[in-house]
């Protein structure tokens, strides 16, 4: 099957570049669109989602639904700080794994030298996204030399993250200047209509009272994202007494059956499908 990717950029134009007459957003939906066509001519089913909020991302890349969450971001600190941070859910899985692979390649392009990877399940587009998730904060905007050189570098940026996308896959990566040498593609068959979205999601596990582990963690982050306390411990991925309770209050306000246990209904209305 090929491999689903679907490119979440910034839509934050407040976050304006030291410097330079352009913002977050601009920069960052430009990389994306860049990148969607680098990982097309590798090979993979994308969608850019250069429009509206994160959460009407997620909502588009769980109903697809993508193999690959990727947040494109810039960063902005005290004016000094500078380099290429990556986040994902936590610090062994897929989306760990994907982070590392575009590292590798990104890091070392980047002007700054503050880099990581690091574990951030309390931000949304991680938790609330089906797919694994690679969030890629490319460098930091609020220091003059890097933002001139973020405005100037989209391409090479766009073609480091679907390197390492590539090596991630075991696909080859194609540069874009081998695109005249190649044979003319046989014409695509017509696409499959998209379904329309049932509102449920399929395939993901019940948690109820006692379940343990990253389904568990993921439904108290949503619910506490809601405004739903889980008691003092938070997001410890136990889903014991205290989240039982949050999320039968969250059911009964959504008008699913208040039973404490999330099943494919209760998973659909968390993740925003």
């Amino acid at each position: 099957m090929t491999p689903r990717i679907y490119i979440s950029p910034s839509s934050q134009p407040d976050n304006t570049y030291a410097g330079v007459d352009t913002n977050e957003q601009e920069v960052c939906r430009a990389i994306a669109r860049e990148l969607a066509e680098d990982l097309k001519r590798c090979g993979f089913e994308v969608i850019c989602g250069d429009y509206g909020t994160m959460y009407d991302r997620v909502r588009e890349s769980n109903g697809w639904p993508a193999g690959l969450h990727l947040p494109i971001h810039t960063n902005g600190f005290n004016g000094e700080v500078a380099g290429t941070r990556l986040m994902s859910y936590d610090l062994k899985g897929s989306g760990y794994k994907v982070c590392q692979a575009i590292f590798k390649h990104l890091a070392p392009l980047t002007p700054g030298t503050s880099e990581n990877i690091s574990a951030h399940p309390e931000k949304y587009e991680i938790y609330a996204a089906v797919a694994p998730t690679a969030y890629v904060e490319v460098d930091f905007h609020d220091v003059p030399d890097v933002a001139l050189w973020l405005t100037q570098n989209k391409p090479q940026i766009a073609q480091a993250i679907c390197q390492g996308i590539c090596d991630y896959y075991k696909m080859a990566y194609i540069p874009e200047s081998s695109e005249e040498y190649a044979p003319d593609p046989e014409p695509a068959p017509d696409p499959e209509p998209a379904p329309k979205p049932s509102g449920k999601i399929e395939g993901l596990p019940v948690v109820k009272s006692g379940s343990c582990g990253d389904a568990a963690k993921i439904v108290q982050g949503a619910l506490i994202a809601k405004g739903y306390s889980c008691g003092s411990s938070g997001i410890d991925g136990v889903f014991g007494v205290n989240s039982v309770a949050a999320l039968k209050s969250y059911q009964k306000e959504q008008g699913i059956t208040a039973d404490g246990i999330v099943g494919p209904a209760t998973w659909g209305k968390l993740l925003g499908v």
